[in-house]
């Protein structure tokens, strides 16, 4: 398996603080064997001199890949580069080394565009006897150099390349024309990692999320909870120590490992609706605390993002039936199966050669899920034929227990365990998408879970229990002015939990910004930033709100902004087009055509 590392060109911090980061790993052989990355107060100053060790027994990425795009782009959300060139002046380091006239006089030389080379070339020229040092000292301000400056300086002039080759690093310039676009960062991205995912389908991804822009640091977390990600993907945060009153001009920094899987993460480890205020809730509570041990099968109805599969975790992990594997619970999600035969085959299993492809015989989710629980999420996907064949697996003898056969098996296999689906759909829809028999056998005890519209007697609750579950602080310590309780309150909010996660990510992350960057977001305080952002990029409204009909349109018109209005509502229900054409029997190319406008 090789290893990968993924990381986005940071104006402030330059490339010098790439090398930093890797020279950290490669002195760390064994560090990607923990379960979690994380060290503290890293000096930097240190971190320079490693790669000049001649030790062949470091750790190095097998590939580096370095995102970059326009320098205009990234001049954009900072400038600093332009004033803070002569600041090297001011670094002690050039002073006991006797090259800050050399340095002075590099500077003032004037030279339009590549600063590196020609300057290079100046001290190469007049002050041979000190070229050596002004290289080893030219790090230290790298990062006001044009971008392209300062990879060829990385691939040419650092001691990177005296453990790396310069071909384990390939600079990826995707086209992003503004870095606070998130939908211009995730469309550029998400292109970009579908020819990756395919060459490395195997090995492990270590994205940095945490450079760029703050908008690339929220694309990376979107994409992973879409799924968009290579599938063995682990993510690290790297940030300085701004309290660090060492004196030093190069602060010490940190690198902490964090879910790839954030949102996920956060729903897994919320209680649902503790200390809840809802009868609704209460009542979900309690419909699930008596049916989990009942030995029928469960149906969780409820929206997208009111944490129908944290309830059954949460109620998994008390069930007082002994025979049960405890906290295991088996997930599928019925929307991932891309045909008949991958459904068929991921449900129940198959012996070794029974259809091309079938290596070795592999166990089904139905026995993986043997004496625990099996989650089938988004059951409104299956398809007739499989509904059918599912129908007649499920049905259970005096023992309650499940003839399950592999494809290509001559007898079945026993197995024991208590079923529960989900869907955000309704009790009507489900009846229309479902085979009635189905419906009926699926549908044995059903569990309404609210959204949070209906339950805003929680709200100020799940305010404060997310701001805990992202480890943004203490429940106490979740934001409380006046701006923002009421516009939490008056939210419909209709990705439920999910949005308020994302209001608490976007307050969070303004105040991790320089006052540069936060006066260029255009909002003066976390509420103000995190709702404008919200507003922006993430706040749904009814269709019906959004569609309006008028006298003053052609026919044609708005039947255009119907299907427009149409496909982001789709998109926003099932993530891909393909998701789409499943779902509603449309055809691919007369969907891409009404998203165009067509």
């Amino acid at each position: 398996m090789k290893n990968i590392y993924i990381t986005w060109h940071y104006t402030n911090y330059g490339i010098a603080f790439l090398k930093h980061v890797l020279a950290f790993f490669f002195s760390n052989k064994r560090l990607l064997d923990n379960k979690n990355i994380e060290r503290e107060r890293i000096c930097q100053l240190e971190m320079n001199q490693i790669f000049d060790q001649k030790t062949s027994e470091g750790f190095l990425f097998d590939k580096i890949f370095y995102l970059t795009t326009m320098q205009s782009s990234f001049d954009k959300i900072s400038s600093r580069r332009f004033y803070y060139r002569k600041s090297i002046l001011d670094d002690p380091k050039i002073k006991d080394e006797g090259t800050l006239e050399i340095w002075t006089e590099a500077l003032n030389l004037g030279f339009e565009e590549d600063y590196l080379q020609n300057e290079l070339n100046f001290v190469k020229k007049n002050y041979p006897e000190k070229y050596e040092i002004f290289c080893s000292q030219i790090w230290r301000n790298i990062q006001h150099y044009p971008i392209k400056d300062q990879i060829d300086w990385f691939l040419n002039y650092s001691n990177f390349t005296q453990h790396y080759n310069k071909n384990n690093v390939e600079i990826v310039e995707l086209k992003v024309s503004d870095l606070r676009n998130i939908e211009e960062i995730a469309k550029s991205l998400y292109n970009w990692l579908a020819t990756i995912k395919k060459k490395y389908p195997d090995d492990q991804f270590i994205i940095n999320v945490s450079l760029g822009s703050n908008e690339t640091q929220v694309v990376w977390h979107i994409l992973s909870e879409l799924g968009y990600l290579p599938e063995k993907t682990r993510f690290i945060n790297t940030y300085d120590d701004k309290l660090d009153d060492s004196g030093d001009r190069f602060k010490k920094f940190s690198i902490k490992e964090i879910p790839s899987n954030l949102t996920i993460k956060v729903n897994e480890s919320l209680k649902i609706f503790e200390n809840t205020k809802s009868v609704k809730r209460d009542l979900a509570n309690l419909k699930m605390k008596t049916f989990i041990d009942a030995g029928f099968t469960i149906l969780l109805l409820g929206e997208r993002g009111t944490g129908k599969s944290r309830l059954a975790k949460n109620y998994s992990n008390t069930s007082t039936n002994k025979d049960r594997k405890q906290f295991e619970m088996i997930e599928a999600n019925c929307a991932s199966f891309e045909d008949n035969s991958m459904a068929e085959s991921e449900l129940f299993g198959y012996e070794k050669g029974s259809f091309t492809g079938a290596h070795q015989k592999t166990p089904g989710l139905f026995q993986k899920a043997d004496k625990g629980i099996l989650f089938l999420d988004e059951v409104h996907h299956l398809s007739k034929p499989v509904q059918a064949k599912l129908m007649l697996a499920i049905q259970t003898d005096e023992n309650n227990l499940f003839d399950i056969r592999k494809i290509g098996a001559k007898e079945p296999d026993r197995v024991q365990c208590i079923l529960i689906f989900a869907s955000n759909k309704s009790v009507a829809e489900l009846k229309d998408l479902l085979l009635p028999d189905f419906y009926d056998r699926i549908a044995q005890l059903i569990i309404e879970i609210p959204s949070l519209r209906e339950t805003p007697e929680d709200r100020e609750t799940d305010w404060q229990n997310i701001w805990e579950q992202m480890k943004f602080g203490k429940k106490k310590d979740a934001p409380k002015d006046k701006t923002m309780m009421n516009y939490l309150k008056q939210q419909p909010l209709y990705g439920n939990f999910r949005d308020l996660q994302l209001i608490a990510l976007y307050y969070k992350v303004f105040g991790d910004f320089d006052s540069k960057t936060q006066k260029l977001s255009g909002a003066k305080t976390n509420t103000e930033y995190a709702i404008q952002e919200f507003e922006k990029y993430h706040n749904q409204k009814n269709l019906n709100e959004k569609f309006n009909f008028s006298l003053e349109k052609t026919v044609k018109e708005m039947d255009t902004e119907y299907h427009i209005e149409f496909i982001k509502w789709a998109l926003s229900q099932f993530s891909t087009l393909t998701e789409v054409k499943k779902h509603y029997d449309i055809s691919y190319k007369t969907l891409q055509n009404w998203k165009k406008g067509n």
